[in-house]
């Protein structure tokens, strides 16, 4: 009986010792990072790890989730998380950081502290400070500190800077690819027509739509422009220009922006013809009026003449 309580408590012991450890590959870590010493109003970088300056490194990297928390019965919640990939060796640096936040987002910079140049998160700032601290759950390998977290702003006034210098921001390099059917934002509504449904607005400085043809045939000579005519019955019985799709079309399944585009230049090419048509029945109309006062002018010398004799 004794034999077999102790071999129970050996299992007990192996599955408790089993579940507590955590393995990968070197350098993976779950750590504290600290915080920024409790201090409202204060902006604080995190040192990844060393980075290229000059001199051929070898591995330095920092992939994993970063966090950042606030929140007690007396303090509002904030919530940080940086989703982080970066690497420097022999002499290039790599990174991007991906940001789910609920103020600012994070941002890498590259930094000297001591010394050596650094890859660094900018922790993201809010009048009050994440008071849980900073904790990482990744794979990190540094030739000098590692998820170090150093203050250089207080209360409107750069600090440590007899330490922590030349901060700048690091622009990311890597890029991010997802390699799936559908993607949504916002929606759950899955439309295997479109790999990307946004329930929203996009904000973006510019917007490229690839097409296979242009409006440009309107030009061709042998491009047979309708008459104003036939145009002004259309709008009068459809009250929408031709090839341009209807209110109730629009509403129930929205626009192609790039088809759209193609319809208003095919309409704007097509104004321009009948602008050069009027252009040169004015031109024609003004002549014809030039000769016309000729004639009346000449009309009129010719009768004072005759009045005088």
């Amino acid at each position: 009986m004794k034999r077999i309580v102790l071999f129970m408590i050996a299992c007990l012991w192996a599955g408790f010792a089993f579940c507590q450890s955590v393995t990968g590959p070197a350098g993976y870590k779950v750590i504290n990072i600290g915080n920024n010493g409790g201090a409202d109003f204060t902006r604080t970088l995190i040192l990844l790890h060393e980075v290229y300056n000059g001199s051929l490194i070898t591995f330095n990297n920092a992939v994993g989730t970063v966090t950042a928390f606030r929140g007690t019965p007396g303090a509002f919640n904030r919530t940080n998380i940086a989703y982080v990939s970066t690497s420097s060796a022999y002499n290039g640096t790599y990174g991007s950081v991906q940001s789910v936040s609920g103020d600012a987002p994070w941002k890498l910079k590259t930094c000297l502290y001591n010394g050596t140049k650094y890859l660094a998160l900018d922790v993201p700032y809010a009048l009050a400070h994440q008071n849980w601290g900073y904790q990482f759950a990744g794979w990190a390998n540094s030739t000098a500190l590692s998820l170090t977290s150093v203050n250089y702003w207080s209360n409107g006034q750069y600090i440590n800077q007899d330490v922590l210098n030349n901060i700048e921001d690091f622009e990311p390099n890597l890029a991010e690819y997802h390699d799936v059917a559908v993607m949504n934002i916002g929606t759950d509504v899955v439309d295997p027509a479109y790999r990307l449904q946004v329930n929203g607005g996009i904000h973006a400085k510019s917007v490229k739509v690839d097409l296979l043809n242009w409006a440009d045939y309107v030009f061709d000579p042998g491009y047979k422009l309708p008459s104003l005519q036939s145009l002004g019955d259309y709008v009068r019985a459809n009250k929408h220009l031709p090839d341009v799709p209807d209110e109730k079309e629009v509403i129930k399944d929205g626009i192609d922006l790039g088809q759209l585009n193609k319809i208003l230049l095919k309409k704007i090419e097509e104004l321009t013809l009948y602008l050069i048509e009027k252009d040169k029945e004015i031109k024609g109309q003004g002549l014809l009026l030039e000769k016309q006062q000729e004639q009346i002018n000449s009309l009129i010398s010719r009768t004072s003449g005759s009045d005088v004799k």
